[in-house]
């Protein structure tokens, strides 16, 4: 699958015109991002892109005094994955939680703020006897965590092929057998699930949040994240209209995470 990267350049730079921008990209469909010196590289699937899109997200950034220039360029998935493997993969997760990776990918290396935050909240909790289910599992790290903290059986979906592939190396990487990966979306779920973790994005977790609790157990858990503290209150109502109780909130950089249950 290719991928195509918009390099954004912010004048002047600034985190919080970064952050802001990311967040209107990624309602675009671009699914990672890059904060360099100047600016941002946000990366998109060269089938989702339309440069009309990237436009009018760039013409819609009304902070005062700042202007936003850009240039397109095409990604292989083999430059994609080196460039990741060799100047940006950060063994973290290894060092802290003992979780190997071979990232492809940098959202999922443990260098994203809601990779850390979730697998650290995932590794402080016991999953012995449960079924749990990674959706949009990336390269499968939360599913890898709760496996190692005693999840009978793993379930992990993503619509990303290359995803998918790369949650099967790191799942053999870590030993784990008890895991079945899935490619496709949220139509894909089948059966119950005692934990559901979608690290996705704020309109997915909207859009899917009913067929998740659809396929929640009795007193089940669902953790949400990949959204901003400003998005907390419109995923708080959503989950109270799906019949869910809110137990907790985490945050890391202003990336949350919202843990509710049936």
């Amino acid at each position: 699958m290719k991928y195509l990267y918009a390099e954004i350049t912010i004048s002047p730079f600034s985190e919080d015109s970064a952050d802001i921008l990311c967040a209107l990209l990624g309602d675009a469909d671009y699914d990672s991002f890059e904060t360099t010196e100047t600016g941002v590289k946000a990366y998109i699937q060269e089938s989702k892109f339309n440069e009309d899109n990237l436009k009018s997200v760039l013409d819609s950034f009304l902070i005062p005094d700042v202007k936003l220039s850009y240039k397109v360029e095409e990604l292989e998935n083999k430059d994609w994955n080196e460039e990741w493997e060799r100047e940006s993969y950060s063994p973290i997760l290894e060092e802290e939680f003992g979780i190997k990776l071979n990232p492809k990918m940098a959202f999922g290396s443990g260098s994203h703020e809601t990779t850390y935050m979730l697998t650290k909240y995932l590794m402080s909790k016991d999953f012995t006897g449960k079924r749990v289910l990674d959706m949009g599992c990336g390269t499968g790290v939360l599913g890898i965590a709760m496996a190692k903290k005693g999840a009978k059986e793993v379930v992990a979906i993503d619509i990303d092929d290359m995803s998918v592939e790369n949650a099967k190396e790191n799942f053999e990487l870590n030993s784990i057998e008890n895991v079945n990966i899935i490619l496709g979306d949220a139509s894909k779920i089948e059966g119950k699930y005692d934990v559901i973790v979608a690290n996705i994005h704020k309109n997915i977790l909207k859009n899917d949040m009913k067929t998740y609790v659809a396929h929640l157990s009795k007193d089940g858990t669902l953790l949400m994240s990949g959204f901003y503290t400003e998005d907390v209150d419109e995923l708080e109502s959503v989950a109270k209209l799906c019949g869910l109780s809110i137990v907790d909130i985490l945050s890391n950089n202003n990336w949350c995470a919202l843990v509710v249950s049936k």
